[in-house]
């Protein structure tokens, strides 16, 4: 079952029964599976420390998933304006732009793609070097999704998780399924404030472009045409009066 049919059902207002055969979840042996647990506010601060280690480690291209076409775009625009190639693929960019960026990178052009886990799926994305769990997925069968997309045809390759304390549980969900416990990535703390500042920095100003390209203005309307949909369709959940109070407040 895909992830956006889980999130159509969790949406429902109508219980309906749904069977889903379990085949079991399984990575291949050659993948090193990793992790850094870090605050959630230094998420793209480390981010940036793990791809300035490409070239040491002999990496040569790399996938970053993502949850939102949002994050896509900002981390896109982020790493841009720190001079780090890349492109990014999600579905608020047009056709155009996400065959573009996907020829970019399967060309070697630039040896970073950002993705999303709708965007990415069912393309033919050659093997990548390292995979970047920058958002920890909500179910274990997109962690493998993801992870497969590196180690391939007994190659090896490397998957490193990026948590937060709020993702500790999905990721003992994830180790549970997969059968196996990741390691601890080896990085240094960063305190270097010049570092620290100039991630910040590019982080602002990727969120000022957006600001000003309308791009924020395509995330509003497509949350609004997407509550409509399920609401003419007689699936969207009624809102408790407590949580409709937590959200305006």
């Amino acid at each position: 079952m895909t992830s956006n049919l889980q999130t159509l059902l969790e949406h429902s207002s109508n219980k309906a029964y749904f069977y889903e055969a379990y085949e079991g979840l399984k990575t291949v042996d050659t993948l090193k599976q990793q992790y850094i647990f870090i605050d959630k506010d230094a998420k793209e601060l480390y981010l940036v420390h793990i791809l300035s280690q490409m070239e040491d480690k002999e990496i040569r291209s790399a996938m970053i998933f993502v949850s939102t076409c949002r994050t896509c775009q900002r981390l896109s625009l982020m790493l841009e304006e720190l001079e780090v190639e890349n492109a990014a693929l999600h579905s608020l960019n047009s056709q155009s732009l996400r065959l573009s960026a996907l020829s970019k990178f399967k060309s070697g052009k630039v040896p970073i793609l950002l993705a999303t886990d709708v965007a990415s799926r069912g393309l033919d994305i050659p093997t990548v070097d390292l995979v970047i769990n920058y958002d920890i997925p909500r179910y274990p069968r997109d962690y493998v999704h993801r992870v497969g997309r590196t180690a391939r045809a007994g190659r090896g390759g490397l998957a490193v998780s990026i948590i937060t304390e709020t993702d500790v549980n999905l990721i003992h969900e994830i180790e549970a399924e997969v059968g196996k416990q990741m390691e601890l990535y080896n990085y240094r703390e960063i305190t270097d404030s010049l570092e620290v500042t100039k991630v910040s920095k590019a982080k602002r100003v990727a969120m000022m472009k957006m600001l000003d390209d309308g791009f924020e203005d395509k995330v509003k309307d497509r949350r609004k045409l997407k509550r409509k949909t399920l609401a003419d369709k007689g699936m969207l959940k009624k809102r408790s009066k407590t949580r409709k109070s937590a959200e305006e407040n």
